[in-house]
């Protein structure tokens, strides 16, 4: 049987972990999926990849490295995928995966000039996103948590934006129709957006931005959920 593939892209912080667990929880968690249907691969520890024939859909982690740093183990997941793409697999990047996918396919990551990004963010989506089968269940203005400090600056070719707010302007992408990134987290609740914003809180106050005013901000919404089970039934009516 045919399973979704995690890719876990590096570790969450401690503190998460020990309360809500790594990754790959949080995603099976707010997409209402069964362990038992998941294959997770830690690619930082360069875990052997399934066959292709196991994997229905995938969705690619976060991680507190840097795209840009091109480690050994990210460019080995990125020739991986390479391939991977030309099987009309449906792809979920998140974060870190949302830049990996971009990178891979010839747009351009790096810091984005606006500086950091944490917290709950007013997110709009734009005409393509309103009609893409993905994004397009979401409404025009919609919470997103955020906890990045590289952006998607330029968009692949053949990609379309579908969702940008005012730190980020492309918080969302497709390609081909199948291949998805998401800037912000689907899989974050508040309280772990409040613990990433506590770790950098020297780094927002030095950067100028008001800390005190984005963690009273950061709320609890249902648009992480809405989206995750959106791709898992975009997963399954593809593999029918």
């Amino acid at each position: 049987m045919k399973k979704i593939l995690i890719l876990k892209m590096g570790d969450t912080l401690g503190s998460i972990s020990k309360q809500y667990g790594q990754f790959p929880k949080h995603i099976i968690k707010k997409a209402g999926l069964d362990e038992k249907d998941i294959i997770v691969v830690d690619c930082v520890k360069e875990e052997k990849f399934p066959t292709i024939e196991k994997i229905k859909g995938i969705i690619i982690t976060g991680s507190h490295s840097m795209v840009t740093d091109y480690e050994p183990w990210s460019v080995r997941v990125s020739y991986w995928l390479k391939n991977i793409i030309n099987f009309n697999i449906p792809i979920l990047g998140i974060c870190y995966g949302h830049q990996l996918l971009a990178d891979i396919l010839g747009g351009k990551v790096a810091y984005n000039p606006n500086k950091m990004e944490f917290g709950t963010w007013d997110i709009y989506l734009t005409k393509e996103g309103k009609k893409d089968k993905l994004l397009g269940i979401l409404p025009q203005k919609f919470k997103g948590h955020e906890a990045h400090s590289q952006s998607v600056l330029e968009l692949p070719n053949n990609a379309k934006i579908l969702a940008y707010n005012e730190n980020d302007s492309i918080q969302s992408f497709v390609y081909k129709n199948y291949i998805w990134g998401t800037q912000f987290h689907p899989e974050f609740s508040a309280n772990i957006t409040k613990e990433y914003l506590k770790f950098v809180k020297d780094d927002i106050v030095s950067s100028g931005k008001n800390y005190e005013n984005i963690y009273n901000k950061i709320e609890e919404h249902k648009y992480g959920e809405m989206l995750l089970k959106k791709f898992i039934e975009i997963v399954d009516e593809h593999n029918k």
